[in-house]
């Protein structure tokens, strides 16, 4: 339970007496609790800070709040990116115990490692991820700094980890530097044998930027991934950063591509992360409805990928049925068309990119065995993805 506690102390009784251990804990101390889930009141706006190391510990966190401040923070954002549940202070009981129930769950299956089967990789059929990892194949092996930009949540961390990995420095851990604290120059010498990650590189000081220029003039060759969610950009703009250093850092570019532009990839995506995290707790593949595709479709995405992963989840602990509803993603439900009305074709149509979609998750890198597995020709196939949109 995060301070602040005071508001809170009427819950310590009814959790302890239904079987809960509850420990007080201070954003200075929670990383250094390997709790199950973690209550969280807010009195005001959460700061970045906060969030950072909210999804940092990989807890179920449930927001407790009034309904005016649930209002003011954005409860959709906050349940999409940054915690399991946001429900209404004073709460009920009983719906606070099975939610913390399912906390419990989620938490637990974020913590899960993957059985290695499955290799980390850049998914996506859009036309962006797919020339995405033509340049990860040949970026990585590169000498010299390289710029990943993207929105948050797009897969930044993840690009730059398989960068790592394909490097000929993938025997060495990858280092971090947070940008947002004097200079660490031991890490960054470690550029010479190993990628290191820049992050909030726009908050550098000017004499932090000169140390890092004065690097990189000597050591041409470093491995530097600067991670950027476009404040470097805008601090370049705004001339509080050195226009020689960014050129530097940003001599070879990477941009991930944001979910919101690309709904094509939206049931690709979400059916891979139902399988892998289904099949580690399982649980039988439970299939999304049409009601849950359609309000994954009219959904902005703000939080990309990584917003879509947590709501999948979240939807794995609390499906009750073989299919997971919208209300399962803590997404409403689109508003239905007169417009549109349902025919056999509408139906035919769905079915058809459903299939696209389960080949395409399944032979990424081979449009060959993606064709045969569906019984068509190779020509029909591009057709298809055409047709759907697909590339």
């Amino acid at each position: 339970m995060l301070d602040p506690f005071e508001a809170c102390e009427a819950l310590f009784q009814p959790l302890q007496a239904a079987g809960w251990t509850v420990q007080r804990c201070t954003p200075e101390t929670l990383n250094g609790h390997a709790g199950d889930a973690l209550l969280l009141y807010l009195d005001q706006q959460p700061g970045h800070v906060l969030l950072k190391q909210l999804q940092l510990t990989k807890l179920g966190c449930i927001v407790l709040a009034d309904a005016e401040r649930l209002m003011q923070v954005g409860s959709d954002e906050l349940v999409g990116e940054w915690c399991f549940a946001a429900l209404t202070w004073p709460v009920e009981m009983p719906r606070l115990l099975e939610t913390l129930q399912q906390a419990q769950a989620a938490t637990r299956l974020r913590r899960l490692k993957n059985d290695g089967r499955h290799a980390p990789q850049f998914l996506g059929n859009c036309a962006a991820a797919r020339s995405l990892r033509r340049q990860l194949d040949r970026l990585s092996h590169t000498d010299g700094p390289l710029f990943v930009s993207g929105e948050r949540g797009s897969g930044k961390h993840l690009l730059a980890r398989l960068l790592h990995q394909r490097s000929s420095f993938s025997a060495q851990a990858m280092r971090a530097i947070d940008c947002s604290e004097p200079l660490d120059g031991a890490a960054l010498a470690a550029s010479s044998i190993t990628s290191v990650l820049l992050e909030n590189a726009s908050r550098l000081s000017e004499m932090d930027q000169q140390r890092l220029l004065d690097y990189l003039q000597r050591n041409p060759q470093a491995h530097l991934l600067t991670l950027d969610r476009g404040e470097l950009v805008q601090a370049l703009h705004q001339g509080c950063f050195r226009r020689d250093l960014f050129h530097r850092l940003a001599a070879q570019q990477l941009q991930t591509p944001n979910l919101r532009e690309h709904p094509g990839d939206l049931s690709l995506l979400a059916e891979h992360f139902a399988k892998q995290h289904g099949a580690m707790i399982g649980r039988h593949h439970r299939r999304f409805s049409e009601e849950a595709i359609d309000a994954m479709i009219s959904h902005p995405w703000p939080g990309n990928v990584r917003e879509l992963r947590n709501r999948v989840i979240r939807a794995l602990v609390r499906a009750q049925g073989r299919q997971i509803l919208a209300a399962d993603l803590g997404l409403r439900r689109a508003q239905a068309s007169i417009d549109a009305p349902v025919t056999l074709e509408d139906y035919i149509l769905r079915a058809e990119r459903q299939a696209l979609n389960d080949v395409l998750g399944r032979y990424t890198n081979n449009m060959s065995q993606a064709a045969r597995t569906l019984g068509v020709s190779r020509p029909t196939f591009y057709r298809l993805l055409h047709k759907h949109r697909l590339r």
